[in-house]
């Protein structure tokens, strides 16, 4: 029986305890005082009500108010819930700084097409002035190369054709390249009629390992021959072999000038590429101001009617 009483006596100063600590609901009337502070309590300032007061000290367990958090005084729309496991009240999360919008597509697009037909272009467009002399310059060695090599190519060519004139007593203009490699390496026509024409008659009728040639065979060979050898204008006789060597150079030193040429366009595709890839990039950056040196040549105003003064002016 006495344990049973200090049971009930335990659990009613614990739930005095707690009624004591405990905030008055939302929306309660505290009833005015009575007695000598009656008097006092008209000039003195109301109590705040629930929602106006403070929210609950640090680590303080707020189990009184429906509408807060274990420990602190959010709301129940608070991202980290009923639940928060922080102290005190937690500051305002700082909105994100928007992301600085890029470059227009269609700027963008605009500024590489300028640097693919003429490389350095995007780039002054947008005030790189460094990148874009460089670019320009670039593009002006290689067609001033490029024009250096067909050069060239025509006086080599020129000359070999004189030369097989002079030496050879054959006009080889207007003759496709193979034509020209079959002067250059027989020393006559004869030698040519020779060793490639009568080898592709034989080739023709006298090799058959079945039978051995007849009369008709022997006569179908000649007239492959007579056919097909060089006579009148497509004759040539070498005066010396040194001309014939000078005409073979010749003929070597225009292709080599050809093909270099041909590699100074891919050069030239390169430059573009590299040009458009680096205005493409530098759309949305500004340029950095431009330096520039200028020589002024002032006059004085004084008695001297032919004084001057030199001036050099540095813009920054």
């Amino acid at each position: 029986m006495r344990t049973g009483l200090r049971t009930w006596l335990a659990i009613a100063v614990l739930l005095a305890a707690l009624g004591g600590g405990a905030a008055p609901a939302a929306g309660s009337v505290t009833p005015p005082p009575s007695g000598p502070d009656a008097a006092a309590g008209q000039d003195a300032v109301p109590a705040p009500r629930s929602e106006d007061r403070p929210g609950p000290a640090v680590g303080t367990l707020a189990l009184a108010r429906p509408q807060a958090s274990f420990l602190s005084d959010a709301p129940l729309d608070d991202p980290d819930g009923l639940l928060a496991l922080s102290f005190g009240r937690r500051a305002a999360r700082t909105p994100r700084a928007p992301r600085a919008a890029g470059p227009p597509v269609t700027e963008r697009a605009r500024i590489l097409l300028r640097s693919l037909t003429l490389p350095g272009w995007g780039q002054a467009t947008l005030g790189h002035r460094t990148s874009a002399a460089f670019f320009g310059l670039t593009e002006t060695a290689i067609w001033g190369t490029f024009v250096a090599f067909r050069i060239q190519v025509a006086m080599r060519e020129d000359a070999s054709l004189r030369i097989a004139w002079l030496h050879a007593g054959i006009n080889v203009g207007g003759r496709d390249e193979e034509w020209r490699r079959i002067v250059g390496g027989y020393a006559s026509s004869d030698e040519y009629n020779q060793l490639v024409v009568r080898r592709d008659a034989a080739n023709l009728f006298l090799s058959d390992p079945d039978s051995s040639p007849d009369a008709n065979d022997y006569a179908a060979y000649h007239a492959y021959f007579e056919e097909h050898k060089l006579k009148g204008g497509d004759t040539w006789q070498w005066s010396s072999a040194e001309g014939q060597l000078r005409y073979r150079d010749q003929r070597k030193n225009a292709q080599r000038a050809a093909q270099r040429a041909n590699s100074v366009l891919a050069v030239a595709v390169v430059n573009r590429i590299v040009s458009a890839l680096h205005a493409a990039r530098a759309v949305g950056h500004p340029a950095h101001a431009a330096r520039s040196w200028q020589f002024e040549v002032v006059p004085v105003v004084c008695e001297d009617a032919t004084a001057f003064q030199l001036r050099v002016r540095a813009r920054f």
